[in-house]
């Protein structure tokens, strides 16, 4: 079983210090609004993705008054302990440790595999393209040994070839300059494409199933991976495409001073009853949407590593009615991983269907002042 045992937070977000420990299978956390529930969550989910699932800037997660934030966390997986801990300084580097010894960023995990799912999530069925790009992003880096370095070599190389693009518009010189940089574009750009539509393949697999069961079979959903060049499945003839479609774009890139073309500007189509969610479903239909493609996710991380990731569940069960809630609730009961469930109110009648012991978190100011073991048996 993969779980995790303790926590420490210092100067992150509301919170000066805290340390807690948790039951390895369900942990409810409750207080009013703007007391800190959210945030533990985010500490665990930076502990694993080294980022947070709120804001892209590491700034914003440090307590005005401390100047700086730490985060430790112990993950027991197959009966082995790993520390992990996060630390970062205003104006310094991030500085992540395994067991003592430094390690990359974004290094750990696929070892140590976390899900959130908070009501801003809904954003991914309703918000533009990059919301789902970067959703499928995280989610291939995670599963995927290859596509992060991937990604991080096709944008190192977009921004070198925006660079070029921008400084050079006299095309002689500029096709002399930009031609390697296309080559480089186009190879690692078909290859996150080409991993993208698996992992949408094996996705959608599992969001018809989850979301035809909250239906009760009444309605369907499908995902449609949009390429911005030629939509081929064999890799060779994809790069031809990609190429052929970049000269073609050349004057109209060298007067943007941008790359027009690739998977940077790709999106995920998702589709309910055959019409495009993000336009034409209804608000129950869309949180429908988000919550089976969440379950598909943690599903999906199940097959492909043999480990339960840990899920955190934001105030979800405030934004659902009768009928998703107790789908919700038969997922958590036969999913094997460690579970977090924030709420502002009391949810003892939902939990007691669950009929499993759980450990109560009352959050008050940043500071947890009360923890109590409780069983619904």
């Amino acid at each position: 079983m993969f779980y995790l045992e303790g926590l420490q937070v210092d100067g992150f977000r509301n919170y000066q210090s805290q340390k807690v420990r948790f039951n390895p299978h369900l942990n409810i956390l409750v207080g009013a609004n703007a007391q800190g529930k959210t945030n533990i969550l985010e500490s665990i989910f930076y502990l694993s993705v080294n980022r947070s699932f709120r804001t892209n800037r590491d700034q914003d997660l440090i307590n005005w008054e401390s100047g700086y934030f730490f985060i430790k966390g112990n993950f027991v997986r197959d009966d082995f302990k790993n520390t992990v801990t996060a630390g970062y300084k205003k104006q310094g580097p991030l500085k992540i440790n395994v067991n003592s010894s430094p390690a990359k960023k974004y290094g750990h995990m696929q070892y140590y595999p976390v899900v959130a799912f908070s009501p801003d999530d809904l954003q991914i069925i309703k918000e533009g393209p990059s919301i789902r790009r970067r959703f499928i992003n995280l989610e291939a880096s995670r599963l995927s040994t290859n596509y992060l370095q991937n990604l991080k070599d096709y944008q190192r190389i977009l921004r070198q070839r925006n660079k070029i693009l921008k400084e050079n518009h006299v095309r002689a010189k500029l096709e002399r300059i930009i031609e390697p940089w296309d080559r480089a574009l186009v190879i690692k750009g078909a290859a996150l494409i080409e991993e993208r539509k698996k992992i949408i393949r094996s996705l959608e697999e599992k969001v018809q199933f989850f979301f035809g069961k909250m239906t009760s079979s009444m309605e369907n959903i499908s995902l449609q991976y949009k390429s911005s060049v030629k939509d081929v499945d064999i890799l060779e003839l994809m790069q031809e495409g990609f190429m052929d479609d970049l000269k073609t774009k050349r004057d109209q890139e060298m007067r943007m001073g941008s790359t027009l073309l690739g998977p940077h500007r790709d999106d995920i189509k998702i589709f309910i009853n055959g019409y495009d969610s993000r336009s034409y479903s209804s608000q129950g239909q869309k949180r429908t949407a988000a919550l089976a493609l969440k379950m598909a996710e943690i599903s999906l991380f199940y097959d492909r590593n043999r480990v339960h990731p840990i899920i955190l569940l934001d105030d979800v069960f405030s934004e659902f009615d009768e009928s998703r809630k107790l789908n919700l609730l038969d997922f958590i009961r036969n999913n094997g991983g460690q579970c977090f469930i924030t709420s502002a109110v009391n949810q003892d009648p939902l939990l007691h269907k669950l009929n499993r012991p759980y450990k109560m978190f009352t959050i008050s100011h940043g500071s947890v002042i009360n923890e109590e073991s409780r069983t619904t048996n």
